[in-house]
């Protein structure tokens, strides 16, 4: 008997282990269920996808077309009459001015930008998740903060009930303490209430049900050292965003070059293969192949193919401004970036200082309340100094984190 309940508790608590360990949501576990479940994350991968398709040869007009007829009749005379007929035609361009190879290059840059614009989107969508992990792990440690705040609190209120009952305190002591356990309990059911709204939205941004439960495991990674000449580097080779504008500008440039496909002549090939049979008390079919080779060019057209080359050129050089302009925003972000990650450790240093100032003189002035060498109004302000030391400390944290994810973005190197 004594085995048998030994075995059913080791199978009681793994399942326990099993279930909690389904439902445990780490920094790293959001990132991979955001990647298999997101919609926008979905929608940007069926969206390169299309670009990818999109990227070939026939597409482009490189290769001959080939196409066929057939047909069959029957007619009822002074003798049964079937006839039947068929055509087979065969086209292809030898030569347009290279605007065919123009055209498949570029469709291959339009499928590095629609791959390009795909990650784009889902790094965003992945920093999203990322700070909003954070985010959750911020409003899980203030609920904490506040369930702490709330209870020391209620002891001090029932302290002081406890000391008006014999004598040792009067009424406007219990009413103070009263007014703060109220306070703090309204505190923390709102700080209870931002938990829960941060679960739902981490939720959707996971790509699942709003009222999914989850058991969060709070990141302890430390801070990443970052070189500002690097983060630079590797910003102009890696950043999604520029390497659009970087692509938009050599697709312009072929633009270009296919505009002036007009200024040469156009070498085309067809050719058609005609059967025909005709059964009328016999046989009677003829076949025939044809062929033929021309070659076209425009002398004139209203000065059409003359304009579509100028503004050609004025979208290159659009998009030559652009490009620059995209550089100086992108060195612009990362030097921000990167200063407002300085500046948001340098803030959590003296933040961390402050909680462990605060903690310690909590601490003793709860030692001298309890003797009663401290008033319960200035127990209550070290109390409330601890309080935003807590929280300051863990806004601090969060907001470098979201820098560091912020710098990583930027650079290109948040999915690597």
């Amino acid at each position: 008997m004594k085995n048998r309940i030994i075995i059913l508790t080791a199978i009681f608590f793994t399942f326990i282990a099993e279930v909690v360990a389904q439902d445990a949501l780490t920094l790293e576990s959001s990132i991979e269920i955001a990647l298999q479940n997101n919609l926008d994350i979905k929608v940007a991968k069926n969206d390169a996808q299309t670009s990818v398709n999109s990227a070939t040869k026939g597409n482009a007009g490189l290769l001959p077309s080939l196409s066929g007829t057939a047909n069959t009749a029957y007619s009822e005379h002074s003798s049964d009459e079937f006839s039947s007929y068929g055509t087979m035609d065969f086209s292809y361009t030898l030569f347009d001015g290279f605007g065919g190879t123009y055209s498949y290059k570029i469709l291959n840059l339009q499928k590095e930008r629609g791959l390009l614009t795909a990650r784009y989107n889902i790094e965003n969508t992945i920093a999203n998740v990322i700070n909003g992990f954070y985010q959750l792990s911020e409003d899980f440690e203030n609920e904490e903060v506040a369930k702490e705040n709330f209870l020391i609190s209620k002891e001090r209120l029932q302290r002081i009930e406890a000391k008006f009952e014999f004598g040792g305190a009067n009424s406007l002591d219990v009413l103070n303490s009263k007014v703060d356990f109220n306070e703090d309990s309204t505190s923390y059911l709102q700080a209870k209430q931002n938990y829960e709204e941060s679960v739902r939205e981490m939720n959707v941004l996971l790509g699942r049900s709003a009222e999914t439960e989850i058991q969060l495991i709070l990141d302890a990674s430390d801070f990443e050292v970052f070189e500002l000449d690097e983060l630079k580097k590797k910003a102009l080779v890696e950043n999604a965003d520029y390497l659009i504008q970087a692509n938009q500008l050599r697709e312009d440039e072929l633009s270009v070059k296919k505009a002036k496909k007009s200024q040469l002549p156009s070498v085309d090939l067809s050719s058609s293969y005609y059967y025909y049979d005709k059964d009328i008390s016999g046989t009677n079919s003829k076949g025939m192949l044809t062929g033929q080779l021309g070659i076209s060019y425009t002398i004139f057209d209203g000065k059409t193919k003359k304009l579509e080359i100028a503004n050609a050129k004025i979208e290159k050089l659009n998009s030559e401004l652009e490009y620059q302009n995209k550089m100086l925003e992108l060195e612009r972000d990362i030097v921000n970036a990167y200063a407002n990650y300085t500046y948001n450790l340098k803030m959590l240093s003296l933040q961390e200082d402050a909680l462990e100032a605060a903690t310690l003189n909590f601490k003793q002035s709860k030692e001298y309340y309890q003797l009663g060498q401290l008033t319960s109004t200035e127990f209550r302000e070290a109390q409330q100094n601890l309080l935003e030391a807590q929280y300051n400390k863990s806004a601090a944290r969060y907001d470098a984190k979201e820098s560091e994810v912020s710098i990583k973005q930027i650079s290109g190197m948040l999915l690597q």
